[in-house]
């Protein structure tokens, strides 16, 4: 029996560099080029995933690759800003290997910076925004030989001339009534953690951080309920997951959604094998919605806080208020939810004052907490405004366009946040970042929380699980880490004033909301 060869194989190029961090941060599946690969199988074609994560990719890799596709050979590539310099990496190796191979780009990188992506030289095809429709037509003109390009919306490719011709934009959402059910088959339980689900795409807010709204716009979709509630008994009764992660981007954008799924998920039992996790918004919440939801399995909520400050909420345009995450985070934790949040440090306006208060509040009333650095993502009104203000902090290929940069990154590795406000010096800035999340855990009770025996919460950036503790290899690795971290807390202490004041009266202070 001969195995058909791949029609196309995806690739999700390493993304970002986390140190000590990497063996307790828990692997997500690529879930872009997931969708892509199951609605092009959905049509037919055979699709493949390497995860850059998992497997290092270098000649002998893409030579094995090119010996078992079907022509033309067609590689996809998963292109964020962070991964962009090791995109363009892969797709010249490719080339050299191979210079007839189809290399294709998409994702938020070439959506928002379409000029760079062409002009790169190793990009044959690439496409912008969603991208189920644009490369299906693509790669039926490819396979079949015959077919304008120009037709294809969405779609940037090099003219007989040689230079980039860039089609219009598609201006119609794509349904995702259409995506066949996830293809978890596609990845092994032994390298990622399967128990997620994605029931919605898109946000109907328009925050200035959020590089998402590129690709979705503000539109916001919803897969029907008869539909979710099918893969969750996937996920629980055939691929055992006893925990759930809703990666929605709003998951409670729809109350009365909300209510029918909980009251199906009561019907079918899975509340009573599973647990599930969910991130919202405070505004978005109540305690009729939260009370159903928690008799229904779901037992921990992620809010997306950011700040401390109403100024800076209408700054960011969250179109929320402080209070009312306040509030939603107390009544969740009355009803017994785990909560979590997350906050960002460095947006416009910014005071010291705003990122201390913001810590003070996250170690009063929520159970884990995350900590970032403002990073204006091309695409974004917040590179637009650091731009616009000079305060652009760009390292080549994008390399320090890392949301999390400031607490991975080693004392030595040179990162600069990538944009700082007015009033507060890069280096002090990543400095209170590592220290907001340093000062959250450095109590037993919180970072008990981090030795995740039920892999619960909604988070999951961090954590080490029960089965792994009497591993060997976990402790040194812990061991490693937690030099690392003394080893920068000296650093940063010593040669940064501001965020030694920072750590200081974060640690003496506390205050009740």
């Amino acid at each position: 029996m001969t195995t058909k060869k791949s029609d196309i194989v995806f690739i999700s190029p390493c993304n970002e560099k986390l140190g000590h961090f990497h063996s307790f941060v828990p692997r997500s599946i690529p879930i872009g080029v997931a969708l892509l690969s199951g609605y092009l199988m959905k049509h037919g074609f055979t699709a493949e995933v390497v995860d850059e994560e998992i497997v290092r990719i270098d000649r002998e890799f893409i030579a094995r690759k090119l010996a078992v596709m079907s022509h033309p050979k067609i590689f996809g590539l998963s292109v964020m800003t962070t991964n962009s310099g090791r995109a363009y990496e892969i797709a010249r190796l490719i080339k050299s290997l191979d210079k007839d191979a189809v290399v294709v780009a998409g994702g938020i990188h070439p959506t928002v910076m379409p000029e760079e992506v062409m002009a790169a030289g190793c990009v044959d095809y690439a496409v912008r925004g969603e991208g189920e429709r644009p490369l299906l037509e693509l790669v039926k003109r490819l396979k079949s030989g015959g077919g304008s390009f120009g037709e294809i919306k969405s779609l940037m490719y090099r003219g007989q001339d040689g230079k980039p011709v860039f089609n219009p934009a598609e201006d119609t959402a794509f349904d995702i009534t259409e995506l066949p059910a996830f293809p978890y088959e596609l990845f092994d339980p032994k390298h990622y953690d399967l128990g997620f689900i994605l029931t919605s795409r898109g946000c109907p807010f328009d925050c200035i951080f959020c590089s998402q709204r590129a690709i979705t716009k503000r539109r916001y979709r919803a897969l029907k309920n008869e539909v979710v509630i099918a893969e969750l008994e996937r996920l629980v009764n055939v691929l055992g997951q006893k925990n759930i992660t809703f990666f929605d981007d709003f998951f409670t954008g729809d109350k009365k959604r909300v209510f029918e799924l909980c009251a199906l998920i009561r019907e079918r039992g899975l509340h009573q094998k599973c647990s599930f996790g969910v991130q919202t918004r405070g505004d978005s919440v109540d305690r009729e919605l939260l009370e159903e939801m928690k008799k229904s399995g779901f037992d921990s909520l992620m809010f997306g806080f950011e700040t401390s400050s109403n100024r800076l909420m209408e700054v960011i345009q969250k179109s929320e208020t402080v209070e009312d995450n306040v509030n939603a985070i107390k009544l969740a934790r009355e009803i017994g939810f785990t909560v979590e949040a997350t906050f960002i440090f460095g947006f416009p306006e910014e005071t010291y004052a705003d990122r201390l208060e913001a810590l003070l509040i996250a170690k009063s009333i929520v159970s884990r907490a995350r900590f970032n650095n403002a990073t204006p993502y091309p695409g974004t009104k917040l590179y637009e405004m650091a731009l616009k203000d000079g305060r652009l902090n760009l390292k080549g290929g994008w390399s320090n366009f890392s949301s999390a940069g400031a607490v991975t990154s080693g004392v030595f590795d040179g990162y600069v946040v990538p944009y700082s406000p007015e009033g507060t010096k890069p280096a002090d800035l990543a400095g209170e970042v590592f220290f907001a999340n340093l000062l959250f855990y450095i109590n037993l009770s919180n970072m008990r929380k981090l030795f995740n025996a039920k892999k619960s919460g909604s988070g999951k950036w961090f954590e080490v699980p029960a089965d792994k503790l009497l591993d060997f290899r976990v402790w040194t690795n812990l061991l490693a880490l937690g030099l690392s971290v003394l080893f920068k807390f000296a650093y940063v202490f010593t040669f940064s004033a501001e965020s030694r004041k920072f750590f200081i009266q974060g640690f003496l202070k506390t205050k009740e909301y």
